[in-house]
């Protein structure tokens, strides 16, 4: 007994991370394995073949992939450009109505997903209060088109995702300390200097925080397409909930989820390069 206490206390950094380990092989890598077998088993899952992954290497899927990550880089920024400024003003110029604010801004997530995607769909469709408002203030003539569209799905994907870009940067910028940017006013810079040498290199790690957290979720929507757009345009979270639910194909619906998180990871790998060797590097560089 006092040689397991020994080893306990010994090893106990060991010990706290074998829960999380654990947790992560049975709903991470267990999964991604099961997916993976899943794609290489034939139909009547008595042998292994690639035909699955060969009928989904076409145009038709690889568009779906394409247009499933356009829309994610589109969304992502959009969140970055509005996420900036809030998180910013939050952090150096609310003061004492900080909390009050951040009380508002996480109040959202508390409503559950599909209530908040709904009452998109009341307020843009084509007798919703946003029309209604136009037409009685004689701004427009005639209802605005603006529900099963690309529009309608980028402005809730917007409204959904914004608080997680909000909240990383947020968390960035809060650990700033503030005497550096006092220092770069006492020396003589200015505010867009100072922002440029100090404010925006510090919050880069909240920038990366946000910004895969934002795209990867976009990437796989389902509800926000499927309500929003009409199902007109299918997008990976679509079709893979298709080839599951719908058609019931659960070999090719696995090969098409391989493949697709593929894409996201190689397109994420590739875009971090970019951003981080080449732009930032010539950021410093100036």
């Amino acid at each position: 007994m006092q040689k397991i206490k020994q080893i306990f206390s010994e090893e106990f950094s060991f010990f706290i991370i074998v829960p999380a380990f654990l947790w992560q092989i049975m709903f991470l890598w267990a999964p991604i394995i099961f997916i993976l077998c899943l794609g290489f088993l034939s139909s009547d899952s008595t042998h292994f073949t690639a035909d699955h992954y060969k009928a989904i290497l076409n145009y038709t899927h690889l568009k779906v992939i394409l247009r499933s990550l356009v829309t994610a880089v589109f969304n992502t920024f959009l969140c970055l450009l509005l996420a900036y400024p809030v998180s910013y003003y939050l952090v150096f110029r609310a003061k004492n109505w900080k909390n009050f604010l951040l009380f508002f801004l996480t109040l959202p997530l508390w409503v559950n997903f599909l209530i908040q995607v709904y009452s998109w769909f009341f307020l843009l469709e084509h007798h919703g209060l946003i029309n209604q408002l136009l037409m009685f203030l004689g701004l427009i003539n005639s209802p605005l088109h603006m529900v099963n569209n690309s529009f309608a799905i980028l402005l809730v994907m917007l409204h959904v995702y914004l608080p997680f870009m909000i909240m990383p940067l947020y968390n960035a910028l809060e650990k700033i300390d503030y005497s550096l940017i006092e220092a770069s006013a006492d020396l003589g810079a200015s505010k867009w200097k100072t922002f440029a040498r100090i404010t925006w290199p510090l919050s880069i790690p909240g920038v990366y925080l946000g910004f895969f957290l934002v795209f990867v979720m976009s990437f796989g929507e389902v509800a926000i397409p499927m309500l929003l757009g009409g199902n007109k345009k299918l997008y990976v979270g679509n079709l893979i909930s298709e080839y599951f639910l719908g058609a019931k194909n659960i070999h090719r619906g696995s090969a098409f989820t391989l493949l697709s998180g593929l894409s996201l990871a190689l397109f994420l790998l590739a875009l971090y390069y970019i951003i981080n060797k080449k732009v930032l590097k010539k950021l410093r560089v100036h």
